[in-house]
């Protein structure tokens, strides 16, 4: 049995690049990763054919589709005569914001290739991860974002191995902070080609301001400006962030979910917890450290 941690990941702004070639689809942008993720374990059990078994928080869920990408590309299933059992523990809103399919699929491709000894290299496994995401559009840059670690630019898209990433300074006392009301398919997103050209153009100015001047406080103003700009803010949530702007706290909504998110010092914490009982916003508060290793293998 191994078991591997990929960081839960928020993007703050993007921009989609598409490709024949789904190593170099993908998006630059810029986003956060957390120390809170999704832990996946996986054994192979002896079976007279090979069979799958995926649980996620301990509920079967025979048709999650990301996972299954993962090992369709890993193993050849004429020649496997086992039963996969993959469990994915995700402590991360899931189809909220926080890179639950990506972080799931890159833990699961860790885990794989280390417990049958596939051979990949960290990045080769990875790399499976990334086409996974993007054949069952539910991501563009999660998996290149949770692989690097800490607050980042995404400035060339693609797979790990591909895609570059540039690190955002920023100090051990920040942690992330953050509130979702429910979730949203991204999938649906990707799929509505007039807003993808919206992002696009805010993207690439998003990025282009933030390369100039790589910091925290610049990537959240930026990650607002563009969730503004694609009209992306509730109303309850475009009230909060106005409210948490009286207390030099920059919110931003975490792409894409009914979430928000600030990067804060850790003694603001507080403040922010007693802001969002006050706003009466139903729903799920998360404080997490941010990741700075990446994804990796456990045991």
């Amino acid at each position: 049995m191994i078991t591997s941690f990929s960081p839960g990941y928020i993007t703050g702004f993007f921009k989609v690049n598409h490709s024949k070639n789904q190593l170099l689809t993908g998006s630059t942008g810029a986003g956060v990763c957390l120390e809170k993720g999704v832990e996946t374990t996986v054994d192979a059990l002896p079976s007279n054919k090979f069979k799958l078994r995926i649980n996620i928080n301990g509920v079967p869920y025979p048709n999650a589709i990301v996972s299954k990408s993962v090992v369709n590309q890993m193993i050849n299933h004429s020649n496997f005569q086992h039963e996969i059992v993959i469990n994915h523990f995700v402590n991360i809103p899931i189809l909220s914001g926080y890179g639950s399919s990506g972080s799931s699929a890159l833990s699961l491709s860790y885990a794989l290739n280390e417990l049958l000894n596939l051979g990949f290299t960290k990045t080769e496994a990875a790399q499976k991860a990334h086409i996974a995401e993007i054949y069952c559009r539910t991501g563009l840059g999660t998996v290149l974002g949770a692989y690097h670690g800490g607050v980042q630019i995404r400035s060339h898209p693609g797979a790990p191995g591909i895609g570059k990433v540039r690190q955002i300074p920023v100090g051990n006392n920040k942690v992330v902070v953050s509130f979702t009301s429910g979730s949203l398919s991204t999938s649906n997103i990707l799929n509505n080609q007039k807003l993808i050209k919206l992002i696009n153009m805010a993207g690439k100015n998003s990025l282009q301001h933030l390369t100039n001047d790589p910091s925290p406080d610049k990537f959240l103003e930026l990650s607002r400006n563009f969730s503004l700009q694609i009209n992306f803010f509730p109303s309850e949530f475009y009230k909060f962030m106005k409210l948490a702007d009286r207390f030099d706290m920059t919110c931003s909504m975490n792409l894409f979910g009914n979430s928000l998110f600030s990067i804060l010092n850790i003694n603001e914490t507080n403040e922010f917890y007693n802001l969002f009982l006050k706003s009466n916003i139903t729903g799920h508060i998360l404080f997490s450290p941010i990741n700075h290793t990446g994804a990796r293998v456990i045991d």
